[in-house]
């Protein structure tokens, strides 16, 4: 007998009955009717080459062969069992891993957060949280290390897809008590021979920022920088200068420093990477739904 000639219908309906003891009641777990039941365990008995059950004074009655192949029926149906058990977990986000990977503007604070009300919310859902360069940040979602991305800056990758999740403006960081927290917004002549922390040359915000500098004929003494908003704030808290950072550490920052408007505001933007070839599962698609909801109240 090849496996093959068994149909998993018949299987059902001799486990049915073995659980169940009549015709009648296999019937009804099955929701077939009698005689279908009764077709499915002929072919089953015919299929396997041996006697299942003996009719003794109106029932059937399994016999010693049956109530051995039954033991096997069993272990295969929790196999079963285990998997459906395990589809309606994961279609209830009970079940599964998600990995993500964010640049450190929103992966040192914001991802945090959000990951934790995650878990909290769908229990038996194992996260990874990575924090990387917008570079890198996109070369793991490229490689499918990483399911769900969030980047400081749109590096292009044809295996990527790139969604602009905010273009929020920049925030000017003063520390506690500089002459400038009095003020509601901060304009470039203000920041006229002030000490300023500055990025990196080879970062497009210290361009930008450069540059905007530059058109309004403003000098400031650049004289720190870092590669990092989060260290920027500590630089600027003790007292190394002032800086103007992305709006999502600004946002966790008050309270070491003050934040203010910058005017001209200089837009600042965060992108969702995923996989340019799949949609995102369902289980990233309701993080990402949390991490944008989070942004909106972050930056409101």
């Amino acid at each position: 007998m090849a496996s093959s000639d068994l149909k998993i219908r018949q299987v059902e309906a001799f486990r049915a009955l073995m659980q169940r003891h009549t015709v009648t009641r296999a019937a009804q777990t099955l929701h077939v009717s009698q005689p279908a039941v009764s077709r499915l365990l002929a072919d089953f008995e015919a299929s396997v080459g041996f006697t299942l059950f003996e009719r003794q004074q109106g029932r059937l009655v399994p016999t010693a062969e049956a109530r051995v192949l039954f033991e096997e029926v069993e272990r295969a149906f929790v196999g079963m069992d285990r998997i459906t058990l395990a589809a309606q977990q994961i279609r209830a986000m009970r079940r599964g891993t998600l990995r993500v990977v964010g640049s450190p503007a929103v992966a040192l604070e914001l991802l945090p957060r959000v990951v934790t009300a995650f878990v909290h919310a769908h229990p038996g859902i194992d996260v990874t949280l990575l924090t990387h360069s917008s570079t890198t940040v996109v070369e793991l979602v490229a490689s499918h290390r990483c399911d769900v991305g969030f980047a400081a800056e749109a590096i292009p990758h044809p295996a990527v897809r790139l969604e602009r999740l905010t273009d929020a403006p920049m925030r000017c960081i003063v520390p506690l008590g500089h002459r400038l927290a009095r003020k509601r917004t901060v304009q470039p002549e203000d920041l006229r021979d002030e000490a300023f922390v500055s990025f990196p040359h080879w970062f497009d915000a210290r361009t930008a920022i450069d540059r905007l500098f530059v058109e309004h004929g403003v000098s400031r003494q650049l004289a720190v920088e870092a590669q990092l908003s989060q260290t920027i704030v500590s630089l600027v808290a003790n007292g190394a200068g002032v800086a103007l950072i992305d709006p999502v550490t600004a946002a966790y920052a008050a309270g070491r420093v003050v934040v203010r408007p910058f005017l001209p505001e200089l837009p600042d933007e965060f992108y969702l990477a995923s996989a340019a070839a799949q949609p995102l599962s369902t289980l990233a698609a309701a993080f990402v739904d949390r991490v944008r909801a989070a942004l909106q109240e972050l930056l409101a």
